[in-house]
């Protein structure tokens, strides 16, 4: 019975020294400016052309850009993105893209080339320029349409 008692104290010190309050999580799901892009270099990509076609294409959709070193992580901005390119031989035949918000992975795009063919500088551009649009296409305010005449409010002062 001693020995019981003594665990069950001995788990409620361990259990009262967690207790630290409330976690503030809110900086995890704050919303992120997707025009705002931290591109996180990946040493593993060696084509210079790839990387700035990349960046070309984040530009072209309205975005500023922030190169970072490979060695930062995805948490070095509020929105980074990540890639990886397949290669067989000397031909590219896809981009992946990762996309981290605070860190946290969010979304996951690919571009590929057709069949048969390699990937082009300008597709890789066209691929990361549509990533972004879509992206910040989800977030912009919607436009908001005046009510039919039947969902208006009556006027009953008239």
């Amino acid at each position: 019975m001693f020995t019981v008692r003594l665990l069950s104290i001995g788990a409620m010190i361990l259990l009262a020294g967690c207790a630290h309050g409330p976690v503030d999580e809110s900086a995890d799901f704050a919303p992120v400016n997707y025009r705002d892009v931290c591109l996180l270099e990946n040493s593993a990509v060696r084509s210079t052309r790839l990387v700035d076609a990349i960046e070309s294409g984040f530009r072209a959709a309205g975005a500023r850009v922030v190169r970072q070193p490979a060695g930062a992580g995805p948490d070095a901005c509020p929105f980074t993105v990540t890639y990886e390119a397949t290669v067989e031989g000397n031909v590219v035949r896809s981009i992946f893209y990762q996309t981290f918000e605070h860190g946290i992975p969010r979304r996951e795009a690919r571009g590929t080339a057709p069949k048969g063919r390699a990937l082009t500088v300008s597709a890789v551009e066209s691929y990361s320029k549509e990533l972004i649009e879509r992206l910040a296409a989800e977030t912009a305010p919607k436009d908001k349409k005046e009510p039919a005449a039947f969902m208006k409010r009556p006027n009953w002062a008239e």
